[in-house]
């Protein structure tokens, strides 16, 4: 589908961006985003350094440039931090760019895909959380995934099911939003360890996001007519 781009080498570019100083970024809860015509909103909560009670936690690698890179191939909506987040408790506390972009672009109907990091020592390349009560396009978004990298690992729901009140995914199930999260092993997101199949989860994920979008889309018109 992008014949003309080396996903790899785009990954490893757009990443040296979310590693200046050390993943802390230039200045408190910066974001980085970007608004595209697309159904879906792409997020990477983890893509530099944050606090969380009281202890600081490291970026998931690869996940902000990731979610950059599939929304720019895709035409897709992405939103991801570029600065060390502050510590938060309660979503509704929150004033923080990260959660006034996400608000902005779910209140104009953008299905939220939420993308973090999870480590090889689980075993798995790719698993996806839907949370309790999965709605209909949700376990339908789940199959599409399950078929197009199934010649990889991937585990839908179980351990990783995203149900953390301070998940993404959470909080936009709550405002009505379909949602789902995706947790990459390094298999599915450093090109650095894993080129090819890094690359490979680009080029696939990005043509079932553009494929996927277009035919909402059109559903969405038709039911407007």
């Amino acid at each position: 589908m992008f014949p003309d781009m080396d996903l790899t080498r785009d990954l490893r570019m757009l990443e040296t961006s979310f590693s200046r100083n050390f993943y802390n970024g230039d200045s408190l809860d910066a974001i980085r985003q970007s608004k595209a015509d697309g159904y879906f909103l792409l997020t990477a909560p983890h893509a530099t350094n944050r606090w969380s009670e009281g202890r600081r936690k490291f970026a998931d690698q690869y996940t902000g440039a990731m979610v950059q890179l599939l929304g720019a191939t895709a035409g897709q909506s992405w939103l991801a931090t570029d600065g060390i987040s502050s510590d938060w408790t309660y979503w509704d506390e929150r004033s923080d760019p990260f959660k006034l972009a996400l608000d902005d672009m779910l209140d104009e109907g953008r299905y939220l895909i939420n993308v973090v990091g999870v480590s090889a020592r689980y075993g798995a390349d790719l698993y996806i959380g839907l949370g309790n009560e999965p709605r209909a396009e949700e376990l339908e978004m789940a199959e599409l995934i399950e078929d197009t990298f199934a010649d990889f690992h991937v585990i839908t729901g179980g351990q990783f099911n995203a149900v953390n009140p301070k998940s993404v995914r959470t909080y936009a199930r709550a405002t009505g939003s379909g949602a789902i999260q995706l947790e990459l092993a390094p298999s599915m997101r450093d090109p650095l360890e894993h080129p090819d199949t890094a690359g490979e989860f680009v080029l696939r994920f990005a043509e079932l996001l553009a494929t996927r979008s277009a035919r909402c889309m059109d559903r969405a018109d038709s039911v407007l007519v």
